[in-house]
């Protein structure tokens, strides 16, 4: 069964959502401006499982994007330098108590196959995915130019 919640999300407000059972808290979820010629983009946000059992987050989708896939900031060493790079992941699993942070440098949403280019001021429909099952999570957030302080 699909269960669909519904979250204005301001900037820098958190908001409680459960999710068939499964208690969500999102905080300070925002979506990268970038240039007309981008083709992706990056969500980021915190989320809480404030429940007793395992969560993942296993996807999103958007209005504005043909794809969104949870990916993972990786880093390597070549000829003495440090190299920075992204591997997508099929999920990122939240701990019970435990925080996903979805932060620039780090693990976050892949906003691939830009379909539109919000700029900074706009604001972005996502459909967060998380498992078990296939709860859904609908939130509107602030597009920015850099991570809100």
């Amino acid at each position: 069964m699909i269960t669909r919640l519904s979250l204005l999300f301001l900037c820098c407000v958190s908001r409680t959502v459960f999710a068939d059972g499964i208690p969500i808290k999102v905080e300070n979820a925002w979506v990268q401006a970038v240039p007309p010629i981008a083709e992706a983009t990056a969500a980021y946000m915190k989320i809480r499982n404030i429940g007793s059992s395992p969560l993942k987050l296993i996807g999103a989708s958007s209005p504005i994007a043909a794809k969104i896939e949870p990916m993972i900031t990786t880093r390597s060493e070549r000829n003495g330098q440090e190299v920075m790079g992204m591997e997508s992941v099929e999920s990122l699993e939240i701990l019970p108590g435990g925080v996903l942070e979805l932060k620039p440098g780090g693990s976050h949403l892949m906003i691939m196959g830009l379909t539109s280019h919000p700029k900074e001021g706009d604001r972005v429909k996502l459909r967060v995915r998380f498992a078990p099952g296939d709860q859904r999570l609908d939130v509107e957030v602030p597009v920015l130019k850099q991570e809100p302080k």
